[in-house]
């Protein structure tokens, strides 16, 4: 049974130095980082590894993957590719989180690109011991629980996976419904991107999410990924950006975490 380890996203604090966020990740007993490859590692930036992997290990944390945007707006160069895996594996990072293209519908030249992209990465990460987690996302061939099985289905590679985080481009749902979706990933699941949002420019206090949050770690608890390794769920994008809204989210994904024993 894979754990369940509270982290940070690095983008959740854009304008925070590397050293900052890893303190403040650590000073809120966040244990895992997402570090972001638009600001704060920068494919190919090996001052900035270094610099992430030492605050890293000051905070008493562990890197948990390597945020990109490979992808996001079709496939890249294989030098693109190629930096940014290069990269992950300089700072430790066991897995790289990717993007299926924006407005890319299924069964569609567009849709068959990203196929083989993914493919493609898929292998060039295996080759260096790494997974791959989709962004779970409106607006991509993964908005759905259906369309992310689907394309990781489509591709075929034993260490692709996708993310999950509350589909807020969607209605409403409820911690029933999204208990479900994350079981319905099953052994495709990799991480979580955890928040509480009302709408995009309505970023709400973690803990009016509790029930949701109880329900998907909970969920998540049960399933074994086949990398073998520990689940993290990591804070991301809080309230206006603040570190103080942070450090509550912080308390309580901390919290629920040690509900579950996880």
């Amino acid at each position: 049974m894979s754990a369940i380890v509270p982290g940070l996203c690095s983008v959740t604090l854009r304008s925070s130095t590397i050293d900052d966020v890893a303190r403040l990740a650590g000073e809120c007993g966040l244990r895992a980082l997402e570090w972001g490859a638009d600001v704060h590692v920068r494919p190919g930036d090996t001052a900035g590894v270094a610099r992430a992997r030492a605050a890293t290990r000051a905070a008493d944390a562990v890197v948990a993957s390597y945020g990109t945007y490979l992808f996001a707006a079709g496939p890249e160069s294989d030098d693109a590719v190629r930096d940014a895996l290069d990269t992950a594996s300089a700072l430790g990072a066991p897995n790289v989180r990717v993007w299926a293209g924006f407005g890319v519908v299924a069964d569609t030249d567009e849709y068959l690109a990203i196929v083989d992209a993914l493919a493609a990465g898929a292998a060039a990460a295996a080759d260096r011991n790494l997974t791959i987690g989709v962004e779970f996302h409106g607006g991509t061939p993964t908005a759905t629980v259906e369309g992310a099985r689907a394309l990781v289905t489509a591709v075929g590679a034993p260490n692709l996976f996708s993310y999950w985080q509350p589909p807020y481009w969607r209605a409403p749902t409820t911690p029933a419904s999204d208990a479900a979706e994350v079981v319905s990933l099953g052994d495709r699941l990799s991480h979580l991107h955890v928040y509480e949002w009302a709408g995009p420019d309505d970023r709400r206090p973690l803990a009016e999410g509790a029930d949701r949050w109880r329900a998907v770690l909970a969920a998540s608890v049960g399933i074994d990924a086949e990398w073998g390794g520990d689940r993290y769920a990591l804070c991301e994008f809080v309230a206006d950006d603040d570190v103080d809204a942070l450090s509550r989210d912080a308390v309580t994904l901390v919290g629920l975490i040690a509900e579950l024993g996880a």
